[in-house]
């Protein structure tokens, strides 16, 4: 009879054990898998939140061109589970220079690109594709009788200054018309020394040419010039025959090495943020990108990495710190077309063209070529150079 009560007891034992082994075994491989794919997941959202607290960095400095760098944090893994066997997931972040980046942003042009000159020296020449004037003076070097000074402009607006006899001096005459009608007809000065130098600002407002005139000019404009002794000096803003651009452009990227998990790629690219994974790839954060009233202001972000500061792997969280550098705009206008190379096309174009719809705008695409053609459109394109390293301990 105690024979059977210890038979029994082992029997439960061997019971309880198999029991425990089954339900641990049951977890290990049915729950273990869902919880890491879960944590993985998790990791994925935390990745996809630091990318944009690294975008807003960015933005914000190459926004105020702040000279300070500033910092933010990627975690490249996930910790396993405690006293279960699991993988935990590694990742890697590597920021890549333009040449080796894969990425560019070209322009073919067919128009006019903007231009801003001060201080130019005028005689007898001609100035083309005006929009705006900051100074307008003329420095005569010696005043005669007889000599002139004349501005015409493409509407048939012109400013004339003459110098005639007064006596034993001489008087300076001033004529301004707004497309052939006169609206100012004067003597400006008068009881000058012949022989004199002389300086007019014919920005001045009781000359009305800026007030009268400059407002109602149709722009794009053209200024032709001729003197007969001295020159004129213009401060002015402009187009200038365009040829096309291209800028080569850095990239950061974050790599996913999951155990459970799919495995993504997050992207920052030329002021976007990407995600990619085997099935494809998609926009989460746009550029800066204005479109209103046929004109597109468009802003690129050239990452750049710090020698010996360009990346990292692990499972650990790794400061981001990024610095400005500089700041180029260019403006266009005419028919120009675009095209974006890139590794994450798809996203780049699609995003592109919804946004050109939306705005409706001008323009074709073609799938084949991948190129937005704009036609008759103002394009400003703001490139900010922005260096970045991984690590702590910048580097200057």
């Amino acid at each position: 009879m105690m024979r059977d009560k210890g038979q029994v007891g082992i029997v439960v034992a061997i019971l309880l054990v198999v029991l425990l082994v089954s339900v641990l075994a049951v977890i290990q491989l049915y729950y273990v898998p869902r919880w890491m794919e879960e944590r993985e997941a998790e990791h994925m959202d935390v990745a996809a939140n630091q990318f944009a607290n690294l975008k807003y960095a960015v933005d914000l400095i190459a926004m105020e061109k702040i000279s300070s760098p500033l910092t933010t944090s990627i975690t490249l893994g996930s910790k396993e589970l405690p006293y279960f066997l699991s993988s935990r997931s590694f990742g890697s972040i590597q920021i890549l220079s333009g040449s080796m980046s894969n990425f560019s942003f070209s322009l073919e042009i067919d128009g006019y690109e903007y231009e801003e000159k001060e201080n130019v020296s005028c005689s007898n020449t001609s100035i083309s594709n005006i929009i705006s004037i900051s100074s307008l003076e003329l420095n005569i070097n010696k005043l005669n009788i007889g000599d002139y000074y004349n501005i015409s402009f493409s509407d048939n607006s012109s400013i004339s200054v003459k110098v005639d006899d007064f006596g034993d001096y001489c008087r300076i005459n001033l004529t301004v018309k707004k497309e052939n009608i006169t609206i100012l007809n004067q003597t400006i000065f008068s009881g000058i020394d012949e022989g004199s130098t002389f300086f007019i600002n014919l920005m001045d407002e009781k000359y009305a040419f800026s007030t009268k005139v400059l407002p109602y000019i149709t722009k794009p404009f053209n200024a032709t010039f001729s003197v007969s002794n001295g020159i004129f000096s213009i401060s002015y803003e402009g187009y200038k025959e365009a040829t096309g651009r291209s800028f080569s452009l850095g990239t950061l990227i974050y790599q996913a090495d999951n155990a459970y998990f799919v495995d993504q790629n997050y992207i920052y690219e030329g002021g976007a943020v990407f995600l990619s994974q085997h099935d494809g790839n998609t926009t989460l954060f746009p550029p800066s990108i204005e479109v209103a009233n046929s004109s597109i202001n468009f802003t690129l972000i050239n990452i750049t990495p710090v020698p010996g500061k360009a990346g990292a792997a692990g499972y650990g969280t790794y400061l981001v710190r990024v610095n400005y550098s500089s700041f180029e705009s260019y403006r266009y206008f005419g028919n120009i077309t675009l095209k974006v190379v890139s590794n994450y096309n798809y996203s780049w174009n699609r995003f592109l063209n919804k946004t050109f719809n939306e705005s409706g705008i001008n323009y074709d695409y073609d799938s084949g070529s991948e190129k937005f053609e704009l036609n008759e459109i103002e394009f400003v394109l703001n490139v900010v150079k922005i260096y970045a390293q991984v690590g702590p301990g910048w580097i200057e």
